[in-house]
């Protein structure tokens, strides 16, 4: 089975993580399924006016993915999806505040992911000057800069990859291993 265009299942099950290039080879498979199937994507839908919707719907896809990654869970559990996106726009580069988090959640996510719009007055922008987040002026919903959204995430997906290579924090290594055995049906000991 492919988990990423390059990769199947069996390259990763190959991996003994004994070594530090096993490490780096589990991370290239990572880094090759999120770019491969969602961040190359984007990028050839991105130069269309009317593709921030698409392309919030699959950063939001990866934002759930990405604090799976960091928690070390299997999937998100149920009824907590938005305590995961809540954590991950607060506790990351994004700098969201707690309510603009809950918010972009209810409004963007649940909105987009399952009625195909943003939900009461919160707007996905076409203009390509405003900031990431604001408050819309009736001061019920965000204005978000989709652009700016996914360059964010981009960023901090690229962050994440290099804190794996890192190999200073073990914790985050041990979590990753975790979501990858998960994806790839590996029970361990």
């Amino acid at each position: 089975m492919r988990i990423s265009p390059q990769y199947t299942v069996a390259d990763y099950k190959k991996l003994t993580f004994s070594a530090e290039s096993e490490w780096n080879k589990a991370i290239d498979i990572f880094k090759d399924r999120i770019s491969g199937r969602f961040l190359e994507v984007v990028s050839c839908i991105e130069e269309n006016t009317y593709a921030g919707f698409a392309v919030v719907a699959l950063d939001c896809l990866l934002i759930e993915t990405l604090q799976q990654f960091h928690e070390g869970v299997a999937k998100t559990p149920r009824g907590c999806s938005g305590p995961f996106f809540v954590r991950f726009l607060t506790k990351t580069s994004f700098g969201f505040t707690e309510d603009q988090a809950k918010k972009f959640y209810k409004d963007m996510r649940c909105g987009i992911l399952h009625q195909a719009e943003a939900l009461g007055s919160s707007l996905v922008l076409i203009k390509r000057n405003p900031p990431l987040v604001k408050y819309t002026d009736d001061g019920k919903g965000l204005a978000i800069n989709w652009r700016l959204l996914h360059q964010q995430l981009v960023r901090e997906f690229k962050d994440y990859v290099d804190r794996l290579r890192n190999g200073t924090d073990q914790q985050l290594r041990d979590n990753f291993k975790k979501k990858m055995d998960y994806i790839c049906k590996i029970i361990r000991d």
